[in-house]
C-alpha cells in the first residue's frame, strides 16, 4: 500500500495537545481529511477522523475512517509523522531574526 500523507495546517496552540490536521492519500485511489497530529502520552501519533454523538447522556466518539489491520495503520502513522516532522523543519527554515539589522 502505498501512503502520501501531507500537513494540511499546523496548530500552535500551548497547553494543547493538538499539533496539526493532516491528510493521506492511499494508493492514489482514496482520500482520506481531518486526521488530527496529536502528542500523546507516548508520543506523537496520528488520530483518525472521527464525529461525536451522545449516548445516555455521556459524549461518545466514532472514527470514519480507519485501518483494519495493525501493518496497515503503521504504515500510516508513520506518513503522518513524517509530514509532520518535515513541515516542522521547513517552518524551521524559514525563521530568520536581523540580530539588530534595520530593515527599513
Amino acid at each position: 500500500m502505498k501512503i502520501k500523507a501531507k500537513i494540511d495546517r499546523l496548530y500552535e496552540q500551548p497547553d494543547s495537545n493538538l499539533l496539526a490536521f493532516a491528510s493521506a492519500t492511499l494508493d492514489e485511489a482514496f482520500a482520506v481529511h481531518g486526521i488530527r497530529v496529536v502528542n500523546g502520552e507516548k508520543g506523537v501519533f496520528g488520530a483518525m477522523p472521527s464525529h461525536s454523538f451522545q449516548k445516555n447522556g455521556e459524549t461518545k466518539y466514532s472514527d470514519t475512517f480507519h485501518p483494519i489491520t495493525g501493518p496497515a495503520r503503521d504504515i500510516i502513522q508513520q506518513a503522518v509523522v513524517s509530514a509532520y516532522q518535515n513541515a516542522l523543519e521547513q517552518t524551521a527554515a524559514f525563521e530568520v531574526e536581523p540580530h539588530g539589522q534595520n530593515l527599513g
